[in-house]
């Protein structure tokens, strides 16, 4: 390796022991941009691709969607919904979690985007731990790891696109001896899908923080004023109407970004820009709500993910991976192998730049052992989809992190326990129904 790149490593497992021992004394974001600082001053990433990285889609999205959803808690919309959830739920939380879990598995479904989804749900959630007086860390969480973990699995128009995706990695390596088909995946995924399903409503509860009197994160994300301030003025009826109807407008606009021509985050940045301008948010409940604090963790994790994958720490890892694997002749090992490598990798470079690697890693590996890459594809790509340890993984987790006012140690005391389950599950159906050897 050259010094670059054990540059990189070092600082890479510095900050990693900084988030474990240092994150309760400082701000995990400054912890990250000391990281971003270091990286660049050794060289591990240029000064223009941490400029993008402030650029990037998904931070926008993240920032944009946290107004958006602040305007809708400024109406009195989300009051009189969480009022007749509690009601219809007879004060149960169970039903009340159950019902936004099952919610978000099945707008994830039509919008390919664990933040977008998340970014809708958790306003009305946050409602319904108001009104019910429970912390919003309770919640968060099972929503959360619903969002990320369940994307992509029926077999719906996201479902076609990512089978289109693979099968052009599997044109372009010249390996149709095994084709994709929509159902593979929903076959693949559908048990890990109700595995997540029932982990998020009967037991992560179980295992959430009771931050009850936190929650400062939270508030801002969500639009409301800490418990001290006194609530806010109702709003004129015009602007209630276009609080809750610009929410809903974002909402369809992401159900059909595709046929609009628009990409996510400009139909958010519509929608944040017309919660400013007709002054449903003042401008320092706008800045407020825009939660800057998670939108640069995002970037930094984002940054350090850039740098891990220029400096060629995924290609090294890939490399060695592929010998070890040609050396198995156990199906489940291997299966076990080409999850537990992506997973690892999530945790600290963006999920779809690890999927966009690994899955035509696996393909060549796959094709020089005459083996079917269709399971080890489903195993990378669930691997990917399901990481939630640290705000590196994926846009949810620092959105997740925001509004449950989670720690890292948090979401590893509430992960571990899905994370061997979704494993155990994975790794034994896929390579079940698509046996490697």
């Amino acid at each position: 390796m050259d010094t670059v790149t054990i540059a990189c490593l070092v600082i890479f497992i510095l900050t990693l022991l900084a988030y474990a021992f240092l994150s309760s004394r400082i701000s995990i974001t400054v912890l990250t941009m000391v990281s971003v600082c270091a990286l660049m001053l050794f060289g591990c990433i240029e000064p223009k691709d941490v400029l993008s990285c402030f650029s990037n889609s998904s931070a926008i999205l993240m920032a944009s969607m946290f107004i958006v959803s602040a305007g809708l808690n400024r109406t009195q919309m989300v009051r009189k919904v969480s009022s007749a959830i509690c009601r219809i739920s007879k004060g149960s939380f169970t039903k009340v979690l159950a019902g936004y879990v099952i919610l978000t598995a099945i707008l994830v479904q039509f919008i390919p985007s664990a933040v977008a989804c998340f970014a809708v749900v958790f306003p009305l959630a946050l409602g319904v731990c108001r009104e019910m007086k429970i912390a919003p860390s309770k919640m968060m969480f099972s929503i959360g790891i619903t969002a990320i973990g369940t994307v992509i699995t029926l077999p719906l128009s996201s479902a076609v696109s990512e089978m289109a995706r693979i099968q052009g990695f599997l044109e372009t390596y010249d390996y149709t001896s095994y084709n994709m088909t929509i159902f593979d995946i929903t076959k693949a995924k559908l048990p890990t899908m109700i595995v997540i399903l029932i982990l998020a409503i009967f037991v992560i509860p179980r295992f959430a923080p009771d931050k009850s009197a936190a929650g400062s994160v939270a508030a801002a994300a969500s639009g409301t004023a800490p418990a001290k301030k006194e609530e806010p003025a109702p709003l004129d009826p015009v602007r209630e109407f276009i609080g809750y109807a610009t929410f809903i407008a974002v909402l369809i606009g992401l159900l059909f970004s595709s046929k609009l021509g628009l990409s996510s985050w400009q139909i958010a940045f519509i929608g944040a820009t017309v919660i400013c301008v007709s002054g449903v948010l003042k401008p320092k409940e706008a800045i407020q709500a825009m939660n800057l604090e998670m939108v640069l963790l995002f970037v930094g994790a984002l940054a350090i993910g850039t740098a891990l994958t220029s400096t060629g720490v995924a290609d090294l890892i890939g490399d060695h991976l592929s010998g070890v694997i040609v050396a198995t002749h156990n199906n489940y090992l291997a299966g076990l192998i080409f999850f537990l490598v992506p997973f690892i990798l999530t945790q600290f470079m963006l999920n779809l730049g690890i999927y966009s690697i690994f899955a035509p890693l696996y393909i060549m590996i796959c094709k020089s052992m005459g083996a079917n890459p269709i399971g080890p594809i489903m195993l990378c790509m669930i691997a990917a989809m399901t990481a939630f340890f640290t705000p590196m993984a994926t846009p949810a987790v620092p959105l997740m992190m925001g509004a449950g006012n989670y720690t890292v140690k948090d979401l590893v005391k509430m992960g571990w326990l899905p994370f061997i389950i979704i494993t155990l599950v994975s790794v034994g159906w896929i390579m079940t129904i698509y046996p490697v050897f």
